[in-house]
């Protein structure tokens, strides 16, 4: 199990999509930071030229609004947490499609059990994709931090997100808002890391390798699109992963439950009857 398990990790980080995967999102991270920095400048500009009366009505940016999981104004920001299902699906998620395609699964299961290999397949996956989110995440929280000081959020500016004050874990973020930020950047990635590994159970039934890779997407704006529809924003994983909590209040059973759903399922469609297989 240990040495399947680090051939696998070998391969998802080793792996060139694993850097794609990590360059999109940097790519994303430093265009939102370029948005901000020019939202600053023009508002001292104005500043400079209108008298320095207009800085009562302006609270300066901080790194608690302007790291990319606490912006909700800006493009990068959407589009990240938009595509984060697909993103964490490129670093090794369809690998085992891979593996059943080429044949390569053959060999390693003539030199190894099957429960070896499917748990070593599924770990790999998900450490990949929670890495993945780790590094983005942590990535924007970093330079954010080299240009943005750390101000308390303020309330009353009607800058900062969370603002509702049943949001999950709201006095933690007004009190302790790096806490609650490194917290969230924890809870994302738990949850796309369990994502990712959709694509498992999707390579069990489909010689479609685009809805392998796309399948975990497809299912999480879906998800978003019926509950917009039902008006329960709170199970949309498109919205509650996001640390503004803009347009629903999270609950930390609610995502516990979905995370717990996902792994069963998986289980079952992967772990349990893959691999009870006798040919590939």
């Amino acid at each position: 199990m240990k040495k399947l398990l680090k051939v696998e990790c070998k391969r998802a980080f080793a792996n060139k999509t694993f850097y794609l995967c990590f360059g999109i999102g940097v790519i994303l991270c430093v265009w939102s930071l370029y948005i901000q920095l020019v939202e600053v400048r023009t508002f001292n500009k104005l500043l400079q030229e209108y008298g320095m009366e207009k800085a009562g009505l302006y609270y300066p940016r901080s790194l608690y609004n302007s790291f990319i999981g606490l912006d909700y104004a800006y493009l990068p920001s959407i589009i990240l947490y938009t595509i984060f299902p697909l993103l964490v699906t490129l670093p090794h998620a369809v690998s085992y499609y891979s593996d059943k395609k080429s044949g390569y699964i053959k060999n390693i299961l003539i030199k190894a059990k099957r429960t070896d290999y499917y748990m070593a397949k599924y770990i790999s996956v998900f450490w990949s994709s929670f890495t993945s989110v780790l590094l983005i995440l942590f990535f924007s929280l970093w330079i954010s931090a080299l240009f943005f000081p750390a101000l308390p959020p303020e309330v009353t500016t009607a800058t900062y997100c969370p603002f509702d004050s049943s949001a999950m874990l709201v006095e933690l973020y007004y009190s302790h808002p790096l806490i609650y930020t490194i917290i969230y950047i924890f809870i994302d990635a738990v949850f796309l890391g369990i994502i990712s590994t959709i694509a498992l159970g999707i390579s069990c039934y489909t010689d479609n390798i685009l809805f392998v890779f796309s399948g975990g997407m497809i299912l999480y704006l879906v998800t978003d699109y019926i509950m917009e529809l039902t008006g329960r924003y709170e199970f949309s994983p498109l919205r509650f992963l996001k640390p503004t909590q803009l347009t629903c209040n999270s609950k930390p059973l609610i995502i516990l439950s979905e995370l717990v759903l996902i792994i069963i399922v998986v289980a079952v469609l992967f772990l349990r009857k893959e691999r009870e297989k006798d040919v590939f």
